[in-house]
């Protein structure tokens, strides 16, 4: 890996973040009026309007399928996620939804062992044990320094066990040599129409900046997943997880900024616990696929 690779490799992650973080700000915005089943339907649903013309462009290839289960799974498990992902956005302070999605790693190591049979050491589950301890340390200290679990953090939790089985699925896929541009156009079409019929229970028609900002919500979406597939095309994962932490930090600023939102001391003790584990993951999870290539 050339150094010129590995810092443009470094640029898209970093696009991928600084898009990712403002979108949660879109979303928590937006959610200040409209419903959560509403901003998750419209984000969706400008996200599957943006990515048509490059599905046009790509031809009928872009439609065919041989995985239409996984796909629709992959959908209706995409749909609930982010729902309860920007519900949380909505509901809790942001820094505290970002520092728990972490723990997507967790989840996907203990479902890639009951789903995809992968051998794990006793590291691994050491690690992913310790994780679950900054996951406990999150949800259950309050600013009181009392311990007492909010309901409410079962939002974001399920949203990242989802998240997790969502990567269990696109494993599969890949391993099946899914088209990347037809599982994007599936994913789109897919939670497009399970997120419709909720929304438009509590639909409030949205205002022209209120379309604009959603537009840019499902445009942002799309451009998450471009940047992912960028950055991971020219530099492995493991030299990503160094920067992936900074996340916290701007969504952490960006959510003082516009919300007035400041970190408790659950999230910093959480983040210490919680970061070397997710790192230690990433890092043995690239060493065993350079050892299966070999």
């Amino acid at each position: 890996m050339t150094l010129s690779k590995y810092w443009q490799g470094i640029a898209f992650f970093f696009c991928q973040m600084f898009v990712s973080c403002a979108n949660d700000i879109v979303s928590k915005f937006m959610g200040q009026r409209l419903d959560a089943f509403e901003v998750t339907f419209f984000r969706f649903f400008f996200g599957l309007v943006t990515l048509l013309p490059f599905v046009i462009a790509h031809g009928k290839s872009a439609f065919k399928t041989n995985q239409i289960f996984l796909n629709v799974v992959r959908g209706i498990f995409g749909a609930v996620s982010f729902f309860l992902y920007i519900y949380a956005v909505i509901q809790l302070p942001l820094a505290e939804v970002v520092i728990i999605l972490w723990t997507i790693p967790l989840f996907s190591l203990v479902l890639s062992k009951i789903f995809l049979g992968e051998n794990v050491t006793s590291f691994r589950w050491i690690a992913t044990l310790i994780g679950f301890v900054g996951l406990t340390v999150i949800t259950t200290w309050n600013s009181n320094d009392e311990f007492h679990f909010d309901i409410l953090y079962c939002v974001p939790i399920g949203a990242a066990f989802l998240f997790a089985l969502q990567d269990i699925l696109i494993k599969k896929m890949v391993k099946a040599e899914e088209n990347r541009i037809t599982m994007l156009f599936y994913f789109a079409l897919v939670t497009s129409i399970v997120s419709f019929p909720s929304a438009y229970h509590v639909w409030v028609f949205p205002t022209q900046f209120e379309l604009m900002m959603l537009f840019l919500l499902g445009l942002g979406g799309n451009l998450i997943q471009y940047f992912i597939f960028k950055a991971f095309s020219l530099v492995d994962v493991s030299a990503v997880a160094p920067y992936r932490y900074l996340e916290l930090l701007i969504s952490a600023f960006l959510a003082f900024v516009f919300f007035f939102e400041i970190p408790g001391k659950n999230v910093y003790i959480g983040a210490l616990i919680l970061i070397p584990c997710t790192f230690y993951l990433g890092y043995s999870e690239n060493r065993r696929k350079e050892k299966t290539s070999m």
